[in-house]
């Protein structure tokens, strides 16, 4: 893969892309059609994870809906950062604040994600490719939309599971007060490092749940208990919920493989657009 040597002054002369901060870089604009992400720091894991993501590239473009780096950026001899082409200019996040934000569109929306997932696990199980990829962080600020036609477009894949790389940190495997239900019973289907849970196929699909409650119920689960989390689930039950989509969720802390529910998510009653509103 080509890379790109930089120099701090040159850098600090690009305008910020996105404004507001992210946890490990600095997003600039570099052209009409490039970004880069400047790291604040660069470990060895992350090093190894951006050989293997090239390593693996070919595979990985296979998904049309991620968004790759396409060069390195070194500084002083050391790798500093990622070019990336410019995808959909808004993510989950802010399309929340969109004036054509509705519930509808954001079922379509969780659907076009859960489709992708699907897509991922079918390249691994069908044509044995990315069996040890894995994306880990799916939340809101790390999928962009397409507010038009509501396609999707994975970003922040530098922090994903591959080869045998540690786990990053991530927003919805968390478990705060869970943790220790989880490492007792779960420790199978949410295997741990240390403090930081190890990506899979489960834990990619409890991300993909969480945000189904998140956006479309208001339920943030990161914070819940084992029992306020079931009194939630039941009461959605309870005003008109799916048994399919009821029981997918019940079943994240359960001892069986989590469910990918994308299928069932236009089954949703319009009353439930009444009651939740955004």
């Amino acid at each position: 893969m080509e890379k790109v040597y930089m120099s701090e002054k040159e850098l600090t002369k690009m305008p910020l892309y996105y404004k507001i901060k992210t946890t490990e870089a600095t997003i600039l604009e570099y052209s009409k059609k490039e970004i880069i992400k400047y790291f604040y720091s660069t470990s060895d894991n992350k090093v190894y994870t951006l050989e293997e993501i090239e390593r693996q590239e070919e595979d990985l473009k296979l998904i049309k809906e991620f968004l790759l780096f396409n060069k390195i950026m070194i500084v002083h001899s050391e790798i500093k950062g990622v070019f990336l082409e410019k995808g959909y200019s808004t993510n989950l996040n802010q399309y929340l604040e969109d004036k054509s934000c509705n519930f509808q569109n954001l079922i379509l929306i969780l659907q076009n994600i859960g489709v992708v997932l699907e897509t991922l696990k079918n390249i691994c199980q069908k044509e044995g490719k990315l069996k040890n990829f894995f994306i880990g962080d799916i939340h809101e600020a790390n999928i962009l939309i397409d507010s038009i036609t509501k396609k999707i477009q994975f970003c922040d894949l530098d922090s994903c599971k591959i080869g045998d790389n540690l786990p990053f940190r991530t927003k919805y495997i968390r478990f705060y007060n869970m943790r220790q239900f989880i490492n007792s019973h779960l420790s199978f289907k949410y295997p741990a490092n240390n403090l930081e849970y190890i990506p899979n196929h489960n834990t990619d699909l409890y991300c993909y749940n969480a945000m189904i409650l998140n956006l479309l119920f208001h339920i943030d689960i990161r914070f819940l208990s084992f029992t306020d989390f079931c009194k939630e689930i039941y009461q959605l039950r309870e005003q008109g919920l799916p048994k399919p989509l009821f029981q997918t969720f019940l079943n994240l802390y359960n001892t069986i493989d989590n469910e990918n529910p994308y299928h069932y998510l236009d089954t949703i009653p319009e009353s439930f657009e009444r009651k939740l509103k955004l």
